[in-house]
């Protein structure tokens, strides 16, 4: 029992420290070398090898960590917290390879609890709740054998005694656990982010979303394969959505874009926790969708084309005259939301010439036909070559998208360096790069040519989860595009970017990992993000449901006991009336017939061959010897012994006592292994030699 205590108290700790190195939290030489030394202590145990290290001598050892502790906190790692948990972590490797009291494996478990506090506090993963689950059990276990490894130490208790105290305190054990974890699930309102990290997360973009955007940022954040979002359709009609629309910017000096209008207006919420971005211009062309927003470093909210309505338990939103909704302030935890966007009717779009550019506000000019200072002459001429044609504003739009699209590639690994005019090496020099240098130069053509835009940052679709039914949107389909005023028609997205040509086909190892992306979404939705207030709606609604589901069934249950009478009894007389007569009689022979020859339909098929061939002659195919040859061998089975299922054939016949029989059969096997086995024609003769066969064997 001893062994079996100690091996016990080692799972429990080995629970305990995952539980914190999976935080992420825990640098690389402190998990190497408690894991070794854990790893030592266990087998040291297993192998019954007395303890290396007196008290006395741990007591020193811990009394020089004291000055290490100081140097921990202030130069190595520089943190409190971290040098506590390595503080920790000592004081348990220094109670493992002492000699041990009672108190001694007390402390133990005590330092193992402190691990996995330590590990809630730093993560909100879903792996914790393995980790925790896997303490749970290492934890009842190594109670229960503590209390008998002290029994049978003592020797002063009667086996019936040990049974009765260790059920006893394994189940209450049980109780206590679940009660506990329930009242906390229940009380404790999750802020979607470990207690020590809301302080300093760690945000998962550290560019490309802010005011200010410098060419190659966003090819830089599309090398991480992070999940930024999940977004799921709540309700209308069902559409191709095709990106997260994030931020717009509207001024370009060469290299850098940035917006000049700064100004931002407030949006408060109604009672609803309803925040209204813009009024629906037409309700039947709109779209809801739930988003569930990992932190990010920018307070920008995500939305599909154009946001009409925000909703959720948030701060004060904000937006700006771009159609940008912003956070007052950065959510340095996971959010959960709605939105309510309106889908532009592309079939709508208006005909060539319809709108002349002078229709264009002279705000919009000022804002949005900026150009660089000292660009490129060629990026002018290369604009009015594209638009010679003079359309209309759509109509350049279109011809400039398609030129970029089939003329440059797509490419994030930029090998050229940009130089002091990054869209004219682009254009004329490199001719590939991503969608940062496909929107620019769209951009700046457009512009160039009298035709007003602004780039937009924001995601793709990302990729589709058929399990959870939503989309996994991750820093690698960060993208930018750009949106064109339409005189008419106000701003138009139009997007550049030719595909990417390095995609990648769904696997088995994906459709693996959207199982368990959709775990983990239920995980964050329902476990971390939703707060006490959220919990109790929650239980309302669900409580009304179930009100309501009562209130139906008892309404309609003597309606359906009417109906189901009625309709009973309405059946009966039909059914009497139906088996009387004669149709319905020919009916019934006619289907058990019909199932018959359906289900013997080989059968018949070779019986009608066997007759056509005793009448036209012809070749027999498998079936027909097979059929004839079973025939045959039937015959002969009579008055002889039953093959049994190992011998084959050629050894039955062989077997047989009348000479008589076995020569006929062995004609007729010979016709058999010919069309079975041989794969060869049956001739008319082979066809009479079986039926021969059977004639003198009957």
């Amino acid at each position: 029992m001893q062994r079996y205590f100690q091996i016990s108290c080692h799972i429990l700790m080995t629970s305990a420290f995952f539980a914190l190195a999976l935080t992420g939290r825990l640098d690389l030489p402190a998990i190497v070398v408690f894991a070794v030394g854990l790893g030592v202590s266990c087998y040291r145990s297993i192998q019954g090898l007395k303890p290396p290290l007196s008290a006395q001598g741990a007591f020193l050892l811990s009394c020089v960590y004291i000055v290490f502790f100081f140097v921990d906190m202030t130069m190595l790692s520089r943190s409190f917290i971290t040098a506590c948990i390595h503080l920790v972590l000592y004081l348990q490797l220094a109670k493992l390879y002492q000699e041990k009291t009672d108190k001694d494996y007390l402390y133990l478990i005590i330092l193992s609890f402190l691990q996995l506090l330590a590990a809630s506090s730093l993560t909100i993963d879903m792996s914790f709740a393995a980790t925790l689950f896997l303490f749970l059990v290492a934890l009842v276990s190594t109670l229960m054998s503590f209390d008998m490894y002290r029994s049978e130490r003592k020797n002063t208790m009667q086996s019936e005694e040990v049974v009765m105290q260790v059920s006893g305190m394994s189940l209450w054990a049980t109780v206590w656990i679940i009660l506990t974890a329930v009242v906390l699930f229940l009380l404790i309102p999750r802020v979607g982010t470990g207690y020590f990290t809301r302080a300093a997360v760690q945000s998962l973009l550290v560019s490309g979303y802010n005011d200010t955007v410098q060419l190659g940022e966003i090819g830089q954040v599309k090398l991480s394969n992070a999940v930024v979002m999940h977004a799921r359709q709540i309700s209308g009609s069902p559409f191709g959505i095709s990106k997260w629309r994030g931020i717009a910017l509207d001024h370009f000096d060469g290299h850098n874009w940035a917006k000049t209008d700064r100004k931002r207006s407030t949006v408060y919420s109604s009672v609803d926790y309803e925040f209204p971005i813009r009024p629906v211009v037409k309700a039947s062309a709109t779209a809801r969708y739930e988003i569930l927003l990992e932190p990010l470093a920018t307070n920008t909210l995500f939305g599909p084309y154009q946001v009409r309505l925000v909703s959720g338990r948030l701060q004060l939103l904000e937006h700006d005259n771009d159609d940008s909704v912003y956070l007052r302030f950065p959510a340095a935890r996971r959010i959960k939301y709605e939105v309510l966007s309106e889908i532009p009717d592309r079939s709508a779009r208006m005909p060539a010439g319809s709108a002349a550019t002078s229709d264009i506000p002279d705000k919009t000019r000022s804002r949005y036909l900026q150009l660089p200072r000292g660009m490129d002459p060629r990026i002018t001429d290369l604009a009015s070559k594209i638009t010679a044609a003079e359309k209309s504003a759509f109509e350049n739009a279109s011809l400039v998208e398609s030129y970029l699209k089939r003329n440059y590639k797509y490419t994030l690994d930029l090998s050229w360096k940009p130089g002091p005019q990054p869209l004219s090496t682009f254009l004329f020099e490199s001719k590939a790069g991503h969608c940062e240098y496909f929107a620019s130069s769209m951009a700046i053509l457009l512009r160039a040519a009298g035709i007003p835009t602004r780039i937009v940052n924001g995601f793709l679709k990302g990729e589709y989860n058929p399990v959870s039914g939503d989309y996994i949107v991750r820093q690698s389909d960060a993208h930018s595009w750009v949106e064109v005023y339409i005189p008419g028609r106000g701003w138009m997205d139009f997007d550049p970017t030719p595909p990417d040509p390095n995609y990648t086909e769904v696997n088995l190892a994906m459709q693996l990992l959207h199982y368990l992306d959709a775990v983990e979404r239920v995980w964050n939705s329902y476990i971390i993000v939703y707060d006490l207030s959220s919990q109790l709606q929650l239980f309302r609604s669900a409580q009304e449901t179930v009100q309501s589901v009562q209130t139906a069934l008892s309404a309609r249950s003597d309606q359906w006991l009417n109906q189901g009478m009625y309709f009973s009894s309405r059946f009966y007389v039909w059914m009497s009336v139906l088996f009387k007569t004669a149709i319905f009689r020919v009916l019934v022979v006619a289907l058990v017939l019909g199932a018959a020859a359906f289900r013997y339909r080989r059968t018949l098929r070779t019986y009608w061959q066997i007759w056509r061939i005793r009448r036209s002659g012809g070749t027999a195919n498998e079936d027909i010897v097979e059929l004839l040859f079973y025939r045959a061998a039937h015959l002969a089975e009579r008055r002889s012994t039953t093959r049994l299922p190992a011998e084959t054939w050629r050894e039955w016949i062989f077997g047989l006592p009348d000479p008589h029989r076995r020569s006929i059969l062995t004609k007729a096997l010979f016709v058999f292994e010919k069309a079975k086995y041989g794969r060869m024609p049956v001739s008319a003769s082979d066809f009479a030699l079986l039926e021969e066969a059977i004639r003198e064997l009957k």
